[in-house]
């Protein structure tokens, strides 16, 4: 397989071989894995450009390092329009067009559902990185059923499954996606912070708000999945048990109101020790004023916050749900069950009375972050995985000019936009 090429004045001419990397959440980890790996690429000897929502946390930081970022008006978290969805399959399909590549890497699922359709169209090779599969999350067994069926459907047009941890891949292989061979496990990864870690600057106004006292952090995204509700029930507890502790929510998203109401049921809002700050990125921001980090999530694969963390030497209490089991050990922080309020309150209280527990556990998480979950790696073992299927022989579509017909924009009322094209037609086997 060619590395992609594009029309110059002499003609065609060969180029590095160039991916696009696609994500639809605005916010949160995977984001955040895009950012690393396209800011790296070029030292891999790939091009790269970026798609994804027009209002994404990680926008104004690839535009800054001349990173090629395309906004995709219809690409929205949890849109429930058919019509949205078609037009963002439309302007990916004219924009592979007009920029052809040699790989195409999603990242979360309405992605994974654009680029893998897109992808099959134009015999280009995709990668896909699901973030958590949408069929492990903890909505009820029927929430879960549609999102398997479409998983099974889109398989045989998935070059290859990157999952972020152990337990994401040994889910798709216990549905059978694809053979082992084709479905990976790279952890996240994340930079390593400044060193030394003095020369940090942590936001002036969290250190104003910790003060003497032992401050305990949530840096996450405030949606339904990271059941910060579950941490609110369980500060009362510990602030009455340890009155130096001081919690931090820092975070933005559509659950703030309610997250703000419960606080306030619970007392906090009139508390000093506790406080809800919006965040700006990056993280290091945060996590360089934090003693304690927790995540309470009812589901996750690989959270970026966790490792982030541990680059930072922040001993961690996070719920045990997904791969936090693979990043977080006994000797870094605690485990605990989901959805448990009490457990949560007696992980949290021990740390915060035991600065010497806290201080080992900084150690051996800076220690692991760089054994496992640093960015290079990451990039490393990943550019891998484009390679064999640059180098795989399979058929590729042919370079095109902007001549070449592409997808008609849906209308609405009109048929889908993936049969307006006579030679759009997609056969999905069924297992």
């Amino acid at each position: 397989m060619l590395a992609c090429v594009r029309w110059q004045a002499e003609g065609w001419a060969s180029e590095v071989p160039r991916a696009l990397l696609l994500f639809e959440p605005p916010d949160g980890g995977a984001p955040e894995v895009v950012l690393n790996l396209a800011l790296a690429m070029e030292g891999h000897g790939w091009s790269v450009y970026v798609a994804g929502p027009e209002q994404a946390s990680i926008r104004a930081r690839l535009e800054q390092a001349a990173v090629e970022y395309l906004p995709m008006s219809h690409l929205t978290r949890g849109s429930r329009s058919p019509l949205a969805d078609l037009q963002a399959l439309w302007s990916l399909d004219r924009m592979l067009a007009r920029d052809p590549v040699d790989v195409i890497h999603c990242h979360s699922s309405k992605a994974g559902v654009l680029g893998r359709l897109v992808g099959a169209r134009r015999g280009i090779p995709v990668v896909y990185s699901p973030h958590c599969f949408a069929f492990l999350r903890d909505l009820g067994a029927l929430s879960r059923i549609a999102p398997a069926i479409v998983e099974r459907l889109l398989a045989p047009l998935t070059s290859a499954y990157v999952c972020v941890c152990e337990a994401e891949r040994r889910a798709a292989l216990k549905l059978a996606l694809a053979p082992a061979v084709r479905t990976h496990r790279i952890y996240n990864g994340v930079p390593d912070p400044p060193d030394p870690l003095e020369n940090a600057t942590p936001e002036q106004a969290l250190l104003d708000f910790k003060g003497d006292g032992v401050l305990i952090g949530a840096v996450s995204v405030l949606r339904k999945q990271k059941r910060l509700d579950v941490l609110i029930d369980a500060i009362p507890t510990v602030l009455a048990r340890t009155p130096q502790a001081r919690f931090a929510i820092i975070g933005n998203g559509p659950m703030q109101a309610k997250l703000e109401e419960r606080a306030a049921a619970r007392g906090l809002s009139d508390d000093p020790r506790f406080a809800f700050f919006p965040f700006t990125p990056p993280s290091g921001r945060y996590m360089g004023a934090l003693d304690l980090y927790v995540l309470s999530s009812a589901w996750e694969a690989m959270p970026v916050g966790v490792l982030e963390a541990l680059s930072w030497g922040v001993p961690q209490v996070v719920t045990n749900v997904g791969g936090t089991i693979e990043a977080v050990t006994s000797e870094t922080g605690q485990l605990v069950p989901p959805k448990r309020p009490d457990a949560l309150a007696d992980a949290i209280v021990g740390m915060v009375d035991s600065p010497r527990l806290r201080a080992s556990a900084g150690i051996a998480s800076r220690a692991r972050h760089r054994a496992m979950f640093d960015a290079e790696r990451m990039v490393r073992e990943t550019v891998g995985i484009y390679q064999s299927l640059v180098a795989a022989p399979v058929p590729r579509a042919e370079p095109v000019l902007e001549t070449e017909p592409v997808l008609a924009e849906p209308v609405l009322g009109t048929a889908s936009a993936l049969n307006t094209a006579p030679d759009a037609r997609i056969m999905v086997p069924l297992r």
